[in-house]
């Protein structure tokens, strides 16, 4: 029979697997549990009558939402409803002493915290919970699955990287940029959308933040990036689309310390008539990139030119891009020309940095919103509670977060590996 703990506590591990195969010590003294980094997000319940802690419910939905084919909150309270009193234990639960075992959270439970909770303050718990572990990231060895066997698409990314040309940006780069969750509308029809700060490259989630269902991205802009520290924002370039690419946006980013790199078009018809009457043809071309994959053959020329008086603040260089693309067996190719402008000059940022930054910034795409729509069925989800859609796709963040930093190149791999519960428990410090 089990006996139950005199205080029921979450004790932090050493560290998740990977770091004890990099034997990072320093590491390994900074990583938390996440039962114990879920502290800092606000309780929106009253004190009467609440059983469960936040921080318990909301490790649970984590650690349920981790294995493969668990993309609901219903296959997440199916996932408590199966754990053993240890595992419950080690969530804080609180013990019932006349029924003898733990409580449970029900379904209903979890969509109501879900649902009152600031999705903002999940999505900084779960990157206070990955920060120590970024340090390490950089100089882990070929990421190992638990058999031994390299993945297919590691092995891919190594042989590209080794193909590629290296090249070594002076500055972190963070990409800004919102998706819609289709599937999930307000009671007044409304679609829900997201607006996420995540890092160039390994496509770590810094901020998140919901946008209103009678705004949009632009006034949201600068409150998403409020909820980054000073160390995380400055110097480093962000990146985004044209709609961001507001004077604002421009001089708060100079006064947090902060570059730019902000795509032009004709919704800013003035200063889009100043790029396209800059002598192109007299501009050589610095830096050329030819990419073959996915079916098609791309190429791409990147002009930069040092300007002076453009009606955007703080602008120091312009950058123009021309994007060829050819299908496999295909005589015609498409064309297109991209207008992007940053305020670095060319001693700070080489053209071979502003065009990886600039293709960089479709890593919030192709890796953090293609993930959640494929390997989550976030798009298929018709949760509607509240604030719950927007905190689900924070705890989709944390996952897939947690497991590139684990090692795995393929999140749909990451879960799969983690169908035993001890691995998934371990991965977040839960012990």
């Amino acid at each position: 029979m089990f006996v139950p703990p005199s205080s029921p506590a979450v004790v932090p591990v050493s560290v998740a697997p990977r770091l004890e195969a990099l034997g990072s010590d320093a590491a390994r003294g900074h990583v938390r549990g996440l039962v114990a980094e879920f502290e800092s997000v606000t309780d929106p319940r009253g004190a009467c009558g609440v059983r469960y802690r936040v921080s318990s419910l909301l490790a649970l939905v984590v650690c349920a939402m981790t294995p493969a084919g668990h993309d609901s909150i219903t296959a997440a309270a199916e996932w408590c409803r199966r754990a053993a009193p240890e595992e419950l234990a080690a969530f804080g639960l609180p013990y019932h002493p006349l029924l003898g075992r733990y409580r449970i959270p029900s379904e209903k439970t979890l969509r109501t915290v879900l649902g009152r909770l600031d999705p903002g303050e999940v999505s900084a718990a779960g990157y206070d919970h990955l920060r120590p572990l970024l340090s390490t990231a950089s100089h882990s060895p070929e990421p190992l699955m638990p058999d031994g066997g390299i993945e297919r698409e590691q092995r891919r990314a190594h042989r590209a990287a080794a193909r590629a040309e290296p090249v070594r940006s002076r500055r972190r780069a963070i990409a800004v940029d919102g998706k819609c969750l289709r599937s999930a509308k307000r009671p007044d029809g409304s679609r829900v959308f997201v607006l996420s700060a995540v890092r160039h490259g390994d496509g770590i989630t810094l901020a998140s933040r919901e946008i209103g269902a009678k705004t949009n991205e632009i006034p949201e802009f600068q409150p998403l990036l409020d909820q980054l520290d000073d160390a995380d924002l400055k110097e480093a370039v962000v990146t985004a689309d044209a709609l961001h690419a507001q004077r604002d946006h421009a001089t708060y980013l100079h006064e947090r310390g902060a570059h730019y790199l902000l795509t032009i078009k004709n919704n800013q018809r003035g200063q889009a008539r100043q790029l396209h009457a800059l002598p192109w043809k007299e501009i050589p071309v610095i830096h050329r990139d030819d990419a073959r994959g996915h079916g098609r053959h791309e190429q791409r020329l990147v002009q930069v030119v040092t300007v002076n008086g453009l009606l955007f603040p703080h602008a120091a260089q312009v950058l123009r891009i021309q994007r060829r693309r050819r299908l496999y067996g295909a005589k015609k190719w498409s064309s297109e020309t991209v207008y992007a402008i940053t305020d670095l000059p060319a001693e700070e940022a080489s053209a071979a940095e502003i065009a990886s930054w600039a293709r960089g910034h479709w890593t919030v795409e192709n890796i953090v919103h293609w993930c959640r729509d494929v390997t989550f069925n976030e798009d298929k989800s018709q949760v509607r509670t509240h604030n719950t859609p927007s905190v689900l796709a924070a705890v989709r963040d944390l996952i897939r977060g947690a497991l590139k930093l684990a090692g795995y190149v393929n999140t749909a791999a990451g879960r799969r590996a983690h169908t035993e519960r001890t691995l998934v428990l371990s991965l977040y410090g839960i012990t």
